[in-house]
């Protein structure tokens, strides 16, 4: 994989990927049969373990920069880098302060930025923190790339959550994130619409072409694969796609 792609050039793969928890032998198997659109997933973790599957890229995530992240961090990257790899996600949601959300200021991530995620230029594409939909998110992004001066950032990953009716809003969002992000390409690392299964097939049916016409989108993954997720999962127990993964997996691109 190449080190680093440029912001507006078009994705000329399909950009679905597949949010997931360890071990990867559980839920994260069968999405490769032809006709899928996924050929990516992470996991809010550097760790690619060993049964992770063929012809799909891990990319690697420093959740935030705690010991308990940052001890096998190196060598984490450097095995999925040998692996495939070519892409490193920084932190999970540092403008938020709730459970499962790193809690950083923006200089704070900076130095971190500098510290875990610079070491790897030239060697993979680099995403910025990943921000949430809160009010401060896109607030808090650029503040940390105004003060993140000659750091490389390829790409920049974003959530959203809302309403699967709320369509607007979220390619709303979108362009603005891009916006916010000084034209880099945008990765929406987590999305989801609620709503009842209907809602959110529809939802995945008019979003996913708009995503996939957007020459600055790289990369979207759905929140999320597990299938004791009651908010919309797309797999089922036996990890095979459930009816919404197939929509999101099968859809054609």
């Amino acid at each position: 994989l190449v080190a680093a792609e440029d912001s507006t050039a078009a994705c000329p793969f399909p950009k679905r990927g597949l949010a997931f928890n360890n071990p990867s032998r559980n839920y994260i198997q069968h999405w490769t049969q032809p006709g899928s659109q996924v050929n990516w997933a992470y996991n809010w973790n550097s760790v690619m373990d060993i049964d992770f599957p063929w012809g799909l890229e891990f990319v690697p995530m420093l959740w935030g920069d705690r010991p308990e992240h940052t001890t096998n961090w190196f060598n984490n990257v450097n095995n999925a880098l040998s692996r495939g790899s070519g892409h490193i996600l920084a932190f999970n949601e540092p403008d938020a302060c709730g459970g499962g959300q790193a809690c950083m200021s923006s200089q704070h991530a900076v130095d971190a930025y500098r510290k875990y995620i610079m070491p790897f230029v030239g060697r993979a594409a680099l995403g910025a923190p990943a921000v949430t939909n809160g009010p401060g998110g896109l607030t808090w992004l650029r503040e940390f790339l105004h003060l993140c001066t000659g750091c490389e950032i390829h790409f920049v990953p974003i959530h959203w959550y809302d309403s699967a009716t709320n369509v607007a809003y979220f390619t709303n969002y979108v362009q603005e994130a891009h916006n916010a992000a000084g034209g880099r390409q945008i990765w929406l690392t987590e999305f989801n619409g609620s709503g009842n299964i209907d809602q959110q097939a529809q939802f995945m049916r008019t979003v996913m072409p708009w995503l996939d016409a957007q020459s600055y989108v790289f990369r979207y993954a759905w929140q999320w694969c597990d299938p004791y997720f009651t908010g919309g999962t797309i797999v089922r127990i036996d990890g095979y796609p459930s009816d919404l993964g197939g929509v999101y997996a099968y859809t054609p691109y």
